[in-house]
């Protein structure tokens, strides 16, 4: 997937449900002071076509890393619609609970 593909689902989710997002951390804290969720994607790996040790073509993989308060099943189900309609193959939606945090965090790969 692209960095511009990633970049049109995570706004269109913004759009809707408006849920900010941030490339691997928010620079300011205030910006998601306040906020029951937020959302920080990253490269997590790339993808290659490879053959006689040659790279062909790859593109890369995210992790996308969702945070709320409570346990979202909207943001959550908003996302993977938006992954779906986007023809995105996304594996994950795990959930675990962050004590530092005091948040939950959902992590899909796409």
């Amino acid at each position: 997937m692209s960095y511009e593909k990633i970049v049109a689902i995570l706004e269109a989710l913004k759009e809707s449900l408006d849920i900010p997002y941030t490339y691997y951390q928010f620079s300011d804290p205030e910006e998601i002071a306040g906020q029951n969720r937020y959302i920080a994607y990253f490269e997590s790996d790339k993808i290659r076509f490879l053959a006689d040790d040659k790279v062909y073509r790859y593109e890369p993989q995210f992790a996308v890393e969702l945070y709320t308060k409570t346990k979202d099943l909207e943001a959550e189900q908003a996302l993977i619609a938006l992954f779906d309609s986007s023809d995105v193959v996304w594996s994950g939606g795990e959930t675990v609970y962050l004590d530092d945090e005091k948040m939950y965090q959902t992590v899909f790969y796409c």
